[in-house]
């Protein structure tokens, strides 16, 4: 099932590369410039704002929060609707004063629900609509709705969608962090520090806490770990056996391990270690949270743990940690998985005395 699932996203990517040329053909079939703006609203004047970021991995709605939050900050009496593409994912954004959120469900299962979405928000006129990423999916949404202003990031094949287009003009590289050079340019202030956390709950944290104690309540380090991943980020079983015993001979008996499972990894890797699983991804943030530590590969559990503030060690294998690394002070990147410092790691994030 797994193979099948990395067959069908490797097909999707190069049929999406073969039919880039016909995205411009596209937009201008779809286009809505209905009300639309040629001069830029001043901040005073947006009331109505609107983010589109359809996608339906789960990493990538976490590297959203930044910018949700930074939008929020900038237009404090704006009324903010963001557009996601599964209900599933409202979730992410509890408690950080989005006005209203919809759903897009663009996919071909779900053609008709997509539809009735777009007749509906097709009926109102915002102020500012913009895209923190470009992809082909969000740039024909924001073609059919109506706006005044319309913006994204600079993009050859798309531009003629919006009213106003930028080019990146900072450093930052990360994927949470990268939409960010917008808000300057339409008015915005970045509000610093630059905050990728979820708004947990004092009752989500306490849940957590208790869920944890049903779990393990010893001294021990209570480190967790998950080993599912996309493609070939996944490590094969045997070599988390080879980083869990790293561990062990670097910190003899002073670790108990917790395994999360899933759907698609029922069954612990060692018989008779400790277990987790939970449908409720803010559950999961709140447990994890209460633990020592979190180890798993480029994922989106490994985003989860870093937004709930989780000591996270991130293992990356394949994809690049400028772009999709952990960002929490007492988090780590890992790039060469066979040679790790473990004791180094562990005083680098606070959790030993080196």
């Amino acid at each position: 099932m797994i193979r099948l699932k990395n067959a069908l996203r490797n097909f999707d990517r190069k049929r999406r590369d073969k039919m880039s040329v016909l995205e411009p053909v596209l937009y201008a079939v779809l286009r809505n410039n209905r009300h639309r703006e040629s001069n830029l609203l001043k901040k005073d004047m947006v009331k109505s704002i609107l983010i589109i970021r359809n996608n339906k991995r789960i990493g990538n709605m976490y590297f959203l929060i930044p910018f949700v939050k930074q939008v929020r900050a900038s237009y404090p009496d704006a009324h903010i609707t963001l557009m996601l593409n599964q209900p599933w994912q409202r979730d992410v954004f509890s408690n950080m004063g989005i006005d209203k959120i919809v759903f897009s469900y663009f996919s071909m299962r779900k053609f008709y629900s997509f539809v009735h979405s777009m007749r509906m928000l097709r009926k109102k006129t915002y102020d500012l609509v913009v895209l923190p990423y470009s992809s082909v999916e969000d740039t024909m949404i924001c073609s059919m709705l109506s706006a005044k202003n319309k913006v994204a990031g600079f993009n050859s094949r798309r531009n003629a969608v919006f009213t106003h287009t930028f080019k990146k003009d900072d450093e930052r590289m990360h994927a949470a962090l990268s939409c960010l050079y917008l808000l300057p340019f339409i008015g915005g202030k970045l509000n610093l520090p630059i905050c990728h956390h979820l708004e947990l709950t004092q009752q989500e944290l306490k849940e957590g806490v208790a869920a944890k104690q049903n779990i393990y309540q010893g001294n021990k380090l209570c480190i967790a770990y998950f080993r599912g991943a996309r493609g070939d980020k996944r490590l094969p079983d045997g070599e988390w056996l080879r980083i869990i015993n790293k561990f062990e001979n670097s910190l003899r008996g002073s670790i108990q391990w917790v395994e999360i499972l899933s759907p698609d990894i029922a069954i612990p890797l060692k018989a008779g270690t400790l277990t987790f699983s939970t449908n409720d991804m803010r559950h999961l943030a709140s447990v994890l949270k209460s633990m020592d530590c979190f180890i798993c590969c480029d994922t989106g559990p490994l985003h989860l743990a870093d937004a709930a503030g989780v000591n996270c060690i991130g293992l990356f294998n394949k994809t690049n940690p400028i772009v999709f690394g952990v960002l929490g002070n007492n988090s780590i990147n890992v790039e060469d998985i066979v040679n790790f410092d473990v004791r180094g790691i562990l005083s680098d994030i606070g959790l030993i005395h080196s």
